[in-house]
């Protein structure tokens, strides 16, 4: 009888030893916490914000908008348009006037076919185009042709040529290049950037 009892409580002592770590460790577990950190990201793009005069920076190696200059580098191309001998080089546009050249706006409608090495691309709609140095270009339909066309209203840029102005109209600033306007916006990485708006004093 003695040995059934030690028999009994050996059991009893053996059973509470097994099951009383996995309690411990099940209670361990319910009240485990497990903290996670949400990143919050900011919106890309932000309102408009004040010119910083920086929109140049990207063509600061370049001609200003405007200069005059005696002659260019070998292997320019003349393109005929209108009457006009223009000059292309680099992906920039050059006037005759008188024995100098003019660093100026593409007439729109005239015809390339290579795009300046550096040009950005977006598309607005369904529409790609391209940009350099303040001119728009879209692919002609059926060739391997590019065309200079208007600034697209809500094409987004990362630079223009310096010689523009900054205009002001109605408390806001604007930067202005021959007759089109662009609106400053600034994005979460801090970097100024440029859009295309209609005519604001209209």
């Amino acid at each position: 009888m003695k040995n059934f009892k030690n028999i009994s409580r050996i059991a009893m002592i053996i059973s509470i030893c097994f099951f009383l770590p996995n309690r411990v460790e099940a209670q361990l577990r319910k009240t485990t916490v497990v903290k996670q950190t949400t990143v919050k990201r900011g919106v890309i793009r932000k309102r408009p914000v004040k010119v910083r005069r920086v929109a140049h920076v990207r063509y600061r190696h370049l001609p200003r908008w405007g200069a005059t200059v005696r002659r260019i580098g070998f292997g320019y191309r003349t393109i005929a348009y209108r009457g006009v001998g223009f000059r292309f080089y680099k992906g920039i546009w050059y006037r005759p006037s008188g024995r100098r050249l003019v660093v100026a706006r593409a007439p729109f409608g005239v015809r390339v076919k290579v795009l300046p090495v550096g040009y950005s691309r977006f598309v607005i709609g369904l529409r790609p185009y391209f940009y350099y140095y303040g001119t728009f270009y879209t692919k002609v339909d059926g060739t391997d042709e590019y065309q200079v066309v208007e600034p697209p209203i809500g094409a987004e840029i990362d630079a223009l040529p310096d010689g523009y102005k900054i205009v002001e109209v109605n408390g806001q600033e604007y930067y202005k290049l021959e007759n089109t306007y662009y609106e400053a916006h600034i994005d979460d990485n801090e970097n100024e950037y440029y859009v295309v708006v209609a005519d604001p004093t209209r």
